[in-house]
C-alpha cells in the first residue's frame, strides 16, 4: 500500500523516535502519564554500565516523551508510591538514578488482568440473562 504525500511529509518531520507507550501501565498507575514515564524507564532500564540503577536527566525525558518536569516529577512520584519505582539522586555531578521494581509491575498487571477476566465473566453472564426483546 503506497503512503499519501501528507503521511510521508509527517513521518519525515516525525523522524524515527517513537516510543512504546502500554495502556495497561497507565491502568496500573491510575495516571497516562505515569504510564507513559514508566514505559520509557523500562526501555531503558538494563542499557546502562548498571544492569540495576541508570540514571536519565529530565532534558533527556522532555526531549523523549514531551513531559515537562513538573509531569515527570509527578509521574515519578506515582511511580514510588505504587511500588515499581526507586529513584534517588548518585554521582558526581548528581543524576536522577532508577531501578524497576519488575516483579511488583508483574504483581499488578496480574491483578489488572485478574480484575479484567472477572469483569468481563460477569458481562457474559448478565448477557445471558437479559431477555430478549
Amino acid at each position: 500500500m503506497a503512503r499519501s504525500r501528507s503521511q510521508e511529509i509527517i513521518a519525515r518531520i516525525l523522524g524515527s523516535r517513537p516510543i512504546t507507550f502500554n495502556p495497561d501501565l497507565a491502568k496500573i498507575l491510575g495516571s497516562a502519564k505515569a504510564g507513559l514515564f514508566l514505559s520509557q524507564l523500562l526501555y531503558w532500564n538494563g542499557k546502562g554500565r548498571n544492569p540495576e540503577w541508570f540514571y536519565k536527566t529530565v532534558k533527556e525525558f522532555k526531549e523523549e516523551t514531551g513531559l515537562s518536569k513538573q509531569e515527570q516529577l509527578a509521574a515519578q512520584k506515582i511511580c514510588v508510591e505504587k511500588g515499581v519505582l526507586e529513584a534517588k539522586r548518585m554521582g558526581v555531578p548528581a543524576k536522577r538514578h532508577f531501578k524497576i521494581n519488575k516483579e511488583k509491575i508483574i504483581e499488578l498487571l496480574s491483578r489488572l488482568k485478574k480484575s479484567e477476566d472477572t469483569q468481563m465473566s460477569r458481562n457474559s453472564k448478565s448477557d445471558v440473562l437479559k431477555p430478549d426483546n
